[in-house]
């Protein structure tokens, strides 16, 4: 396959092995932006922008510069890695990169929580609450749910629940379904798939094993014990019928 660009399509490694610190790819193509410049690798282990997560950032290095990975998005077809290069990284060289793991493995950690607690909200409250937002960074994640009453009086049990679920080291499952019957396995964990555009006809699921699952583009832990312990750090109204849940993966 081609981009719309004539590039050969990146292979994603990171889906294949999201553990993958370090990887070898070859330049197909460079850019120069405004003072940084536009990598094309045939393949790549760095995580764009999108499902729910941030970019990677990190190094590539060649024979003669090293370029520090500032952004990765996707850009009609072809996977962009963004960086500052010191030196020269050249069209058709072989060069190594460099994935900044501890940022990486905090962000899986934190997706893995955000999918966890949703399950965990419900369970705590008994009610079904609907996730209509979330976020996701280095240092916390958030869902904002659509809910009548405030979430405040349900923090401790809501954290209790997902330490519980934590505690049971439960496998994280990526499963690939056809459409209808994704939509039929995810409405088992109260999701559903509305916000896929109806293109979409092959469905990624991340499954945190018989507690959650739902549509997820995303990168994550291979199993609930890697979370280590759940923090909640606040919660806020976002307005009428909108509350905001503040969270973290705890490294201790």
């Amino acid at each position: 396959m081609t981009t719309q660009e004539g590039f050969r399509t990146t292979r994603l490694l990171y889906y294949e092995d999201a553990y993958l610190k370090e990887f070898i790819a070859k330049v197909l193509a460079t850019q120069a932006i405004g003072g940084q410049e536009k990598i094309v690798l045939d393949q790549t282990a760095f995580y764009p922008l999108g499902g729910g997560q941030p970019p990677d950032t990190g190094k590539i290095k060649g024979a003669n510069g090293e370029a520090a990975v500032t952004d990765v998005h996707m850009e009609k077809g072809a996977l962009i890695h963004v960086a500052r290069v010191e030196g020269t990284i050249t069209e058709g060289e072989t060069v190594a990169g460099v994935i900044d793991w501890n940022r990486r493995y905090t962000l899986m950690r934190n997706h893995t929580l955000a999918h966890l607690m949703a399950e965990a909200i419900r369970k705590a409250t008994g009610l079904p609450s609907e996730v209509v937002s979330s976020g996701l960074d280095v240092d916390k994640a958030r869902l904002d749910l659509a809910r009548s009453g405030s979430l405040g009086p349900f923090l401790p049990d809501i954290q209790k629940v997902a330490n519980d679920v934590i505690n049971e080291n439960r496998p994280v499952e990526i499963k690939t379904m056809q459409r209808k019957e994704a939509e039929e396995y995810v409405a088992r964990f109260h999701e559903s798939l509305k916000t896929l555009p109806p293109q979409v006809e092959t469905v990624r699921i991340v499954e945190v094993r018989d507690w959650h699952a739902c549509a997820c583009g995303g990168i994550h832990v291979k199993n609930t014990d890697e979370i280590r312990s759940a923090e909640i750090l606040r919660r806020m109204s976002k307005g009428k019928g909108v509350e905001r849940i503040e969270f973290r993966a705890k490294t201790s």
